[in-house]
């Protein structure tokens, strides 16, 4: 409309702007049940074996997820620290979060206390988007690019599972039931009848930070901070009859249920969510 403002000063004599298209309609999907599950840590490919971690393009990979995992000595407690780390990471220790690191917020160390001996160490790294100005246009390297420290000593012997999630090919899912998913992220995958589709808003307040797979396509990515809080879907996404959606979620876990709304929302942020 401010476009429209700025257009119609500068019109010649006579003319005036078309009337502004009739919205499209629009339609809110009420309880889509999730009912099968695919855990991440049980649909690992084949691992890479490195003494030092790899980043993504060493990887031959440019998007998604990579899992870099190893084995901990008797150490107890330390600083885990990741050097240059591109660009969100999900710690555990034998399967168990332990916190997140960020890149925006210059977030690269986090205190581990009482590490089991022998404990298995997950880095679960995001590529949340190559930055395309400054001086990191000349290293736009994605993943871990240079080092792990735990209590100051660099960890070495890793294995690397790359999750591009080009598409869902090879992810098993198994009913979606209660404890199946505490320790560890995954895909969700529901199903729902449309007599008409409809533009709609799948709401994701509920939700961590992931992405979603609507009838086969990757539909975008969504993230609890806001202030974004629903992904559009176009009418043309969906089909009259039955279609499939499947939600990937990183730092939740337990969804039984996805709705969508009528109408977005834009400008929720986080703290106004919880």
């Amino acid at each position: 409309f401010k476009f429209r403002e700025v257009i119609a000063r500068h019109l010649p004599p006579g003319a005036v702007l078309p009337p502004v298209p009739v919205k499209k309609k629009a339609i809110a999907i009420n309880d889509i049940k999730l009912t099968g599950f695919g855990g991440l840590f049980t649909n690992l490919p084949a691992p890479v074996l490195s003494a030092t971690p790899l980043c993504f393009e060493d990887l031959n990979q440019a998007y998604g997820l990579v899992l870099y995992r190893t084995t901990l000595s008797s150490l107890k407690q330390g600083y885990l620290k990741i050097t240059a780390l591109r660009d969100f990471a999900v710690v555990y220790i034998n399967g168990k979060q332990t916190g997140t690191l960020d890149r925006r917020l210059e977030q690269d160390s986090l205190l581990l206390n009482d590490i089991p001996e022998h404990a298995m160490l997950d880095i679960l790294v995001e590529n949340n988007g190559r930055i395309n100005y400054g001086p990191y246009l000349t290293d736009n390297r994605q993943g871990i690019t240079q080092k792990v420290t735990l209590g100051g000593e660099e960890l070495h012997q890793w294995k690397m599972y790359g999750l591009p999630f080009a598409n869902l090919q090879g992810i098993r899912f198994d009913e979606n039931k209660p404890g199946i998913h505490t320790v560890q992220p995954g895909c969700y995958k529901g199903a729902f009848t449309l007599d008409e589709p409809g533009d709609t808003w799948l709401d994701m307040r509920g939700f961590g930070k992931g992405f979603v797979f609507l009838n086969g396509h990757n539909l975008g990515r969504y993230w609890q901070i806001g202030p974004q809080q629903t992904l559009y879907v176009p009418a043309v996404w969906l089909k009259k009859g039955v279609n499939e959606v499947v939600v990937f979620d990183l730092l939740k876990h337990g969804h039984t249920l996805l709705t969508s709304l009528s109408g977005p929302v834009l400008n929720q942020l986080a703290a106004a969510n919880q």
